[in-house]
């Protein structure tokens, strides 16, 4: 049930109609939420389209508080979401192909690491000796 609420500081006006703010929050409020009965999706959207208008609803606490119960778990969600999107955009930065520089400079960081890996080796088996085949002088 959409209701067309118009809150001017001067008057009210419901669905067309000219209503005081009292008879708005009170008998109108009433009508309306005994229309929607136990249908808590109606109810919760009366309550809703009262608050954005900036009505009170507090004369009906039940109601209020079931509807309210309904706002918390949608803005739970809408966090909930808004984490996700959040970590999913930063999961997507991260995999993001190189540029070409980038895999470049990777790939020249990996070269100047393999090379310094392998002058290590040799000045370790030139510091043994030469190796172990060295120590067998007569082998050839």
């Amino acid at each position: 049930m959409k209701l067309n609420i118009v809150n001017t500081p001067d008057r009210l006006e419901v669905q067309g109609q000219v209503v005081s703010r009292e008879y708005a929050e009170g008998v109108m409020l009433a009508g309306l939420l005994a229309m929607a009965g136990k249908n808590d999706p109606k109810v919760t959207e009366i309550v809703r389209q009262y608050r954005d208008a900036g009505l009170s609803t507090v004369a009906f606490p039940v109601e209020t508080r079931r509807a309210f119960t309904v706002f918390a778990k949608e803005d739970q969600q809408e966090a909930t979401r808004a984490a996700e999107a959040a970590w999913f955009a930063e999961r997507a930065k991260e995999q993001v192909p190189p540029t070409p520089l980038e895999a470049a400079r990777k790939r020249a960081e990996r070269d100047a690491q393999s090379e310094r890996i392998r002058r290590m080796g040799v000045e370790t088996r030139a510091a043994r000796g030469g190796g172990a085949w060295s120590s067998f002088p007569d082998f050839d």
